[in-house]
């Protein structure tokens, strides 16, 4: 059962200067990352550079080599070098591409398609795991402004969500000193009397989807209150050491048997990917494990489906078709 556990929590190294450890960023050729990648799948992140740069070379520097920056990039990602302006013959996906130019400051072949065609240099691409691009964004960034991009692709959010959107709740999350708790957080013990459905929200302070769907998705007025009248709401941090009494059996934290909870690892069948709800019925039956991180329009429609007990008689996506949101 051990070797079934999944550990998604996102890094343990966190938000920006939570935790600060020392480690420097790992470099690969394109041709190196993709040889690990058939190994083990991650995402990259390509910095397109060049030799002249000086915006790059400060990027360099100051924001890839902050110590929280370099620890999830190199966690998350295979980091990537690229002179944008190199001659060497590159094959990528099956085909070769070179430098033709005869001018200075001339640009690879696999630059400009990587880049769109828009040649200004700092420029990070992101790629997926199957080498296909997600985006290439321009520009310096600091290591703040950086953090919330990683994330965002990292996490797979920008399949769901605008970035414009996912920065805002980032900055509500982890910048916004007003946050007001609106969600009536039971206790296991008290919770589970409730003669309402349940939703348990395993978390842990590393997990930054985590922190932000509590701090946003589930505290807009429309979801707080929703989830206050059909649920009873339980807040279950997966490290925590509480002996928890859950339908008679007792659980706890044995680090020497599994990673997390003991709870944690029965409620998902050891395939703990943070974050996730646990949604129970009226008499502490699972209904069903849902991973994922999920806007706030996104969960209104997950807690209306299983409120309205919907996945009885239709699928997920037909419910998702068919659904009208009261948020604006």
């Amino acid at each position: 059962m051990k070797n079934k556990i999944y550990f998604a929590l996102v890094g343990i190294l966190m938000v920006l200067n939570l935790y600060s450890q020392t480690e420097h960023l790992k470099w690969y050729s394109l041709k190196e990352a993709i040889e690990l990648n058939k190994k083990q799948p991650r995402k990259f992140i390509i910095d397109m550079y060049t030799d002249w740069c000086g915006w790059c070379k400060k990027m360099e520097a100051e924001t890839f080599q902050h110590p929280a920056i370099a620890n999830y990039i190199q966690n998350n990602f295979y980091p990537v070098k690229f002179n944008a302006e190199t001659h060497d013959t590159i094959e990528f996906k099956g085909k070769k591409y070179t430098n033709s130019g005869t001018v200075q400051r001339s640009p690879h072949s696999l630059a400009v398609e990587l880049m769109n065609n828009k040649m200004s240099y700092p420029t990070i691409v992101y790629l997926d795991e199957e080498l296909n691009l997600i985006s290439a964004v321009p520009g310096y960034m600091n290591a703040a402004d950086i953090e919330p991009i990683l994330i965002f692709f990292s996490r797979n959010i920008y399949k769901i969500y605008p970035f414009e959107n996912f920065k805002d709740d980032f900055n509500k999350t982890f910048k916004d000193s007003t946050f007001k708790e609106h969600i009536q957080w039971k206790t296991f013990a008290d919770g589970l009397k409730s003669n309402k459905k349940k939703i348990i929200f395993l978390t842990h302070q590393g997990c930054i989807d985590c922190n932000i769907m509590l701090k946003t998705s589930l505290q807009h007025d429309t979801i707080a209150n929703y989830l206050n009248r059909h649920f009873s709401c339980i807040q279950f941090n997966i490290l925590t050491n509480d002996t928890i009494d859950f339908n008679g059996i007792k659980y706890f934290f044995n680090p020497s048997q599994y990673p997390f909870h003991q709870l944690a690892v029965a409620l998902t069948n050891g395939q703990i990917n943070l974050p996730q709800m646990v949604f129970l019925n009226e008499q502490n039956q699972l209904l069903s494990l849902v991973p994922g991180f999920f806007p706030t329009k996104n969960f209104e429609m997950l807690i209306h489906f299983f409120n309205e007990e919907a996945f009885k008689n239709t699928s997920w996506e037909n419910y998702v078709k068919q659904f009208k949101s009261t948020i604006p």
